[in-house]
């Protein structure tokens, strides 16, 4: 019995802690118990097993890229949309500051040509002024010269 112990099978306590390391594997996946209890069969069904979560995993991962990529396709258009219609805005604005700038320009003229056409009237005045007062000058100095006064 001490042979069959040492040599046939494993205590219990051993399988146990076969076990246990198998569930710790960082990979996360877990390996077919290699005991040749099951046969060929288990090995199968955790191959079928892993591929059916590999292409699930896997589609899952496309569907995920997909919607994200999807959803950046609609966010770059909705970008593209604003910066057209925040262009076409100040554009809009643009315009409509050109337009005031070439009335207040108008305007602007107008002024400085009333303002010319008024002072080209006081000079005007001013010079038909002076012209009176040296004629009334003028005839007063004559007349003191000639005694008439």
């Amino acid at each position: 019995m001490q042979s069959q112990q040492l040599h046939g099978s494993e205590p219990v306590g051993a399988a146990g802690r076969k076990k246990q390391k198998r569930s710790a594997d960082p990979s996360g996946r877990e390996e077919p118990d290699d005991d040749g209890g099951g046969g060929d069969e288990t090995p199968r069904r955790s191959r079928n097993t892993k591929a059916a979560q590999t292409s699930t995993t896997t589609s899952a991962i496309r569907g995920l890229l997909r919607d994200f990529f999807e959803q950046q396709l609609r966010l770059d258009v909705q970008r593209q949309e604003m910066m057209a219609r925040q262009a076409q805005e100040r554009l809009f604005f643009e315009e409509q500051w050109r337009q005031s700038m070439r009335r207040i320009e108008q305007e602007r003229l107008i002024l400085e040509q009333t303002w010319e056409e008024r002072e080209e009237q006081r000079r005007m005045r001013e010079e038909d002024r002076a012209e009176r007062r040296d004629a009334l000058l003028t005839s007063l100095l004559t007349r003191l010269l000639q005694g008439d006064l």
